[in-house]
C-alpha cells in the first residue's frame, strides 16, 4: 500500500490513501508520525476555513466578544498552560483570528444581544457569566454575557465609558442610530450601530437586550434585567404588517437615567400603586414608605421600586425568560425580606403570559402588591391617528371603582360604575365619555387614572378587551387579581415634567421633537384595591409572610380583525 494524492479528491480529508487493488479510499497513514501531521493539518485548516465563515457572517457581535476576550489575560494564559501542542495551535488561531476580524470595520447593523439563542436548549443561563453588583440595585450570581467589567457598578454616572449610547445621562438617542420597520419585516432587534457613531455601543447587564419569540412566531418581545422590563413587543395587525404595541425607550441605559420616572414596562412593587402619607400599620407597628409623588404619597414602592433595580436572570430559553430580585429587609421602609420572581413567555396564536410571585424569608409580615406597568399603543404610532381615544375598552366584570381625591388617594368609598364615566361594561371607546372625565385622574387632569374593581371574578374568562380602529389590533386579557387600574397617558407630556421621546420605530428621530403625547397610550395594570392596606373595610388582606407566599398571573392575548 502506498500513500499519495488521488487524482480526484473525494469528500473527506485531504490526506488520505488508496489501495492499488480496489481503489478503496481509507483513513489508514503510512505512519503514526504521518498521522499525527495529517491531522494537525486538517483539523487545523477546517477551524481555519469555518472561523472565517462564521465571523464574517456575523461579524459584528463576535468581533466584540473577541475584544473582550482578548482584554483579559485568561485568554493566553490558558493557551501557554496548555500542554497539548495542537490545542495550543488551535487556541492560537483562534485568537489571532478573532484579533483580525475584531479590527475589521464595522459595516452592518448588529444583532441586539439574544442570551436566548446562547442557551435555548438548557434553558438556563450559560455558567461562564456573571453579575456586577450595582449599588441600590439588588444582587445575585446569575447574569448577561456580555457584561465584560466586574466593576460596571463604578460606571453608572460616566457617559463616556458606560456601553449603552448615554447622551451626557440625557434621554434619547443619537442620531446616527438607525431602526424602522419596512413594510411586514419586524425591526426585531435591530436599533442599529452605525459606523459613523463610535460611541453608541452595545449595552450591557443590567439594559442588555434579551430577545424571545413564541414557538409559532406569532409574537416576539425584548426585556431587560433592569426592572424586569418588556422595552418591545411586536404583533401582526390586520393587515400583517409587525407593529410594536409598547411604549419605551431605544437607548436602553435611559430605563434607569430617565428623570421623569414613568414606569416603561417594568415589574412594580413591593407595593403597587398608592400609599396614603407613605404611612401602614402592621401588628400594631407603624411603618413609614418615602414620599415620592407631591411628597405626601408612596407611589410603585418608593424612590427605588421593583423598576429601579437590577434583577438576576433567572432561566432563559428562545420563548421565555424570568427573573429575580432580593429586595431586603427595611429597603424603601418594608419590614421582611422577600425574594420577588417575575416570569415571562411567549405562546401560540400571540399569547403573552407573565407569572410573578414573591416569598417573604424571614420572620416578619410585609404588604405586598405586585402590578405590571406596560403602556400599551395598539395603533403602533403609525402616523395616521395616534390617540387610544378612539380604542374600544370592555371591562364586562369590572362594576364597581374605587373613589379617589385630588391626588388619587383612595376616599374609601366603591360605588357603581352604572351611569358614571366608568362604566365600560358595555364596550365603548374611550372618546364616548372623555368630556365627562374632568378631574377623574386628579386635580385640573382629564382622562382616567383609576381603580376599576370586580365584584365576581371568574379568573378563566377574559376581563378586559382593547382594540384599535387603525391597525385592528386586539387584545384579550385574563388575571387572577381583583382590579385594574387603567391610566390614559394624561400625564405622559407636561410643562412641569418634561417629554419623552418616541422610538424610533414609533416615528422618533432620537429627539424630543417627536414625542409620546397625551392620550397616545394606556397603561392596564392587573392588582389588587388599591391601598388596601390603608383601608382595612374593605377587608382586602394583602400582608404576607414566609407561611403566606405572594402570587400573580395574566395572560395577554393578541389578535387582528
Amino acid at each position: 500500500m502506498t500513500t499519495y494524492y488521488p487524482p480526484e479528491l473525494p469528500y473527506g480529508p485531504i490526506w488520505q490513501t488508496r489501495s492499488k487493488q480496489n481503489y478503496k479510499y481509507n483513513l489508514i497513514p503510512t505512519s503514526k508520525k504521518t498521522k499525527l501531521r495529517s491531522y494537525i493539518h486538517f483539523v487545523l485548516f477546517l477551524i481555519l476555513l469555518l472561523t472565517l465563515i462564521v465571523l464574517l457572517g456575523e461579524r459584528v457581535p463576535l468581533a466584540s466578544n473577541c475584544r473582550s476576550r482578548l482584554t483579559t489575560s485568561n485568554t493566553f494564559t490558558a493557551i501557554t498552560s496548555n500542554t497539548s501542542s495542537i490545542m495550543r495551535s488551535f487556541s492560537l488561531l483562534s485568537a489571532l483570528l478573532c484579533t483580525a476580524v475584531a479590527a475589521l470595520p464595522q459595516n452592518g447593523p448588529p444583532s441586539s444581544l439574544s442570551i436566548a439563542s446562547s442557551s435555548a436548549t438548557t434553558g438556563t443561563m450559560p455558567s461562564n457569566t456573571s453579575m456586577p453588583n450595582l449599588p441600590g440595585m439588588g444582587n445575585g450570581p446569575e447574569a448577561s454575557p456580555n457584561s465584560t467589567s466586574p466593576n460596571s457598578s463604578q460606571q453608572l454616572g460616566n457617559s463616556t465609558s458606560r456601553p449603552g449610547f448615554v447622551n451626557n445621562n440625557t434621554v434619547g438617542s443619537f442620531p446616527c442610530v438607525e431602526g424602522t420597520a419596512p413594510g411586514n419585516q419586524v425591526a426585531f432587534m435591530s436599533q442599529s450601530y452605525a459606523t459613523d457613531c463610535p460611541d453608541a455601543l452595545q449595552p450591557i447587564y443590567p439594559y442588555n437586550k434579551i430577545n424571545i419569540r413564541s414557538p409559532d412566531d406569532s409574537i416576539r418581545a425584548t426585556f431587560l434585567p433592569y426592572g424586569a422590563s418588556l422595552q418591545e413587543l411586536w404583533v401582526k395587525d390586520r393587515n400583517g404588517t409587525w407593529r410594536d404595541v409598547v411604549v419605551g425607550f431605544d437607548n436602553t441605559t435611559n430605563y434607569g437615567t430617565d428623570t421623569i420616572h414613568n414606569y416603561f414596562g417594568p415589574q412594580i412593587g413591593r407595593y403597587a400603586n398608592r400609599i396614603k402619607n407613605g404611612t401602614f400599620e402592621i401588628n400594631g407597628t407603624t411603618y413609614h414608605t418615602p414620599l415620592n409623588e407631591n411628597h405626601i404619597d408612596t407611589l410603585h414602592g418608593g424612590n427605588i421600586g421593583y423598576d429601579r433595580r437590577a434583577h438576576s436572570i433567572e432561566t432563559v430559553n428562545s420563548s421565555a425568560v424570568s427573573f429575580l430580585l432580593h429586595d431586603p429587609d427595611g429597603f424603601q421602609g418594608f419590614p421582611g425580606s422577600v425574594i420577588a420572581r417575575a416570569a415571562y413567555s411567549l405562546d401560540n396564536n400571540g399569547t403573552f403570559n407573565i407569572r410573578m410571585g414573591a416569598n417573604v424569608t424571614d420572620d416578619k409580615s410585609t404588604p405586598i402588591m405586585l402590578s405590571h406597568h406596560v403602556y400599551w399603543a395598539l395603533h403602533g404610532y403609525t402616523g395616521k391617528n395616534n390617540t387610544i381615544l378612539n380604542h374600544t375598552l370592555h371591562m364586562p366584570q369590572a362594576d364597581k371603582y374605587i373613589k379617589t381625591d385630588g391626588i388619587l388617594i383612595p376616599t374609601g368609598e366603591v360605588p357603581s360604575v352604572k351611569n358614571t364615566p366608568y362604566d365600560f361594561q358595555t364596550a365603548r371607546t374611550f372618546n364616548e365619555r372623555f368630556n365627562e372625565t374632568e378631574g377623574v385622574c386628579g386635580t385640573g387632569c382629564q382622562g382616567w387614572d383609576s381603580c376599576f374593581v370586580m365584584s365576581e371574578h371568574d379568573r378563566n374568562s377574559t376581563i378586559l378587551t382593547l382594540s384599535s380602529p387603525e391597525t385592528g389590533i386586539r387584545l384579550d386579557i385574563k388575571t387572577n387579581q381583583d382590579a385594574i387600574q387603567v391610566y390614559t397617558c394624561d400625564g405622559v407630556s407636561s410643562p412641569t415634567k418634561g417629554s419623552l421621546p418616541r422610538k424610533r420605530v414609533h416615528g422618533g428621530d432620537g429627539t424630543l421633537d417627536k414625542i409620546y403625547e397625551n392620550h397616545s397610550c394606556v397603561v392596564l395594570e392587573m392588582e389588587d384595591w388599591i391601598d388596601g392596606i390603608n383601608n382595612p373595610e374593605w377587608k382586602r388582606d394583602q400582608i404576607y409572610s414566609k407561611d403566606r407566599p405572594y402570587h400573580w398571573s395574566a395572560e395577554y392575548t393578541f389578535s387582528a380583525e
